[in-house]
C-alpha cells in the first residue's frame, strides 16, 4: 500500500475511488504570496467521530503561524522561490476534496487576498506525508502550493 493510499484511507475513512500519478507536474518554482490565513474546501470524508457518511461538507481550516501560500497560476505575484524537493519529487497526490478558495496576507501590501475557486472547482490535494497541500485545476495545472509551520493532514482533517 502506498503512503498516498494510506493517508487517503485515514483522512476519508473509506477506500479511494482511484489513484493517479503526478510525477513531474509540481512546479520547481512558485511565487511566495504570503502567510496563509485559511483554506476552504468541500470533502466527502466520513465523520471522523461517528464514522457516518454525511455527504459533501464544506470546511474552513484556519492556518497557524508559519504556513505560507505559494502561487503558480497566472495571477501569481511575489518573490519567486524554489519549491522543496520533498514536495516536487512526490509521485502521487491525495485528493482531499474540492478547493473552494484560500486566503493569505499579501506580502506586497499586507492586505488579506482571497482566491475563490471557480467551476470546475480545483482539487485540494495533499502530498503523501501530509506536510503540504497542492491546489490542482483540471487534474494537471498546479495553482498553489501550501507548506510550512506545523501543517499536516490527519484523520480528523487539516491541522497547523
Amino acid at each position: 500500500m502506498s503512503r498516498a493510499v494510506s493517508l487517503y484511507r485515514s483522512f476519508h475513512s473509506h477506500e479511494p475511488r482511484g489513484t493517479r500519478t503526478v510525477a513531474g507536474s509540481i512546479p520547481k518554482q512558485a511565487h511566495r504570496a504570503g502567510a496563509a490565513v485559511n483554506v476552504l474546501y468541500a470533502s466527502d470524508k466520513l465523520n471522523p467521530t461517528t464514522g457516518e457518511d454525511e455527504g459533501w461538507i464544506d470546511y474552513i481550516h484556519d492556518h497557524n503561524r508559519g504556513v505560507v501560500i505559494y502561487r503558480c497560476d497566472e495571477a501569481a505575484a511575489g518573490k519567486l522561490c524554489a519549491v522543496p524537493a520533498w514536495i516536487t519529487n512526490v509521485t502521487e497526490l491525495v485528493v482531499l476534496g474540492d478547493c473552494l478558495g484560500f486566503a493569505y496576507e499579501d506580502e506586497t501590501d499586507g492586505h488579506v487576498t482571497r482566491a475563490k475557486g471557480k467551476r470546475p472547482l480545483p482539487e485540494l490535494c495533499a502530498i503523501p506525508s501530509g506536510k503540504a497541500l497542492v491546489v490542482v485545476q483540471d487534474k494537471r495545472n498546479v495553482l498553489a502550493i501550501i507548506w510550512g509551520g506545523k501543517l499536516g493532514v490527519l484523520d480528523r482533517g487539516i491541522v497547523g
